[in-house]
């Protein structure tokens, strides 16, 4: 297999594996906050958050996977900011519990 086609595929790979961790990511943080769970906010759903902006910004630099890195580049900022206004409003609601 020449490095051209498997490259082609390493990115694209990586890019649908930035949608899916960011996918996987926001159906975690839907379903703590509809069962009303305690949110692993700094363990679980800062690492997915971040492997799924790493991965999104690795595929970005290929021109085949550019769309796919977006999509999980979106889905990840999107989570970070969710979470970080939900805790400044969390804050300004009770500051000390």
């Amino acid at each position: 297999m020449e490095l051209g086609p498997m490259k082609q595929r390493i990115f694209l790979s990586i890019g649908w594996l930035s949608v899916i961790m960011g996918l996987v990511s926001l159906v975690t943080l839907n379903i703590f906050l509809l069962w009303n769970y305690d949110i692993p906010i700094v363990g679980d759903i800062f690492f997915w958050i971040s492997l799924t902006l790493i991965s999104g910004v690795v595929s970005i630099f290929n021109k085949n996977s550019r769309s796919l890195g977006l999509w999980g580049l979106g889905i990840g900022v999107y989570l970070g900011a969710f979470v970080v206004v939900m805790f400044v409003l969390g804050w300004a609601v009770t500051p000390f519990p």
